[in-house]
């Protein structure tokens, strides 16, 4: 059971009600965690200006994903895996990228040395290495792309926290277990 309630659209008033309409009108639903960040309109305000934000981000809507789909394996929030699986496509992704994205893990080496720099960003809490830094670099990614991919890491660590604490009821499939899979 879920153990922060969300607002319904239907029950939302003042800036509540205007965003969840917001939210509606870009997707055409509203997600159970747009309905639990609206028990604060500044949350929800915040995370739909962040996440505007970063879809003009240099490195791209894919990568941002499977950055923020990391994360979301790593802090065990099945909500956010599901729903980021479930959208992926919008974002450009294969099933591959997605499985790519949820083990930290590329064929491509560009894309390998983002998610393992997000990996490490996410394990050293943001006291990566003077080596994770040189990979990253090496790899074609300069400061802009850096501060875009701690960013998505953030994006994905608070969707993912807000989650588990609330333990947001699923309102899309639910995302298998990467067990079996091979990226």
């Amino acid at each position: 059971m879920q153990r922060v309630q969300p607002i319904r659209p239907e029950q939302a008033q003042g800036r509540a009600n205007e965003l969840l309409a917001t939210v509606e009108k870009a997707f055409g639903v509203v997600p159970n965690a747009a309905k639990l960040m609206a028990n604060s309109p500044a949350v929800l305000d915040a995370f739909l200006a962040l996440s505007t934000a970063m879809s003009g981000a240099k490195i791209g809507d894919k990568l941002h994903t499977q950055i923020k789909l990391a994360a979301s394996e790593a802090n065990a929030c099945t909500y956010c895996t599901s729903i980021l699986s479930a959208i992926a496509p919008r974002s450009g992704l294969t099933a591959s990228d997605l499985v790519e994205g949820r083990s930290a893990s590329a064929k491509d080496a560009r894309t390998d040395a983002a998610l393992k720099f997000a990996a490490a960003v996410l394990e050293t809490k943001g006291k990566v290495s003077d080596d994770d830094l040189r990979v990253v670099r090496k790899a074609g990614f300069g400061d802009t792309e850096i501060v875009e991919i701690v960013a998505s890491v953030v994006v994905g660590c608070f969707t993912n926290f807000l989650n588990n604490v609330a333990e947001t009821a699923l309102d899309f499939p639910k995302a298998e277990p990467l067990a079996g899979h091979v990226a």
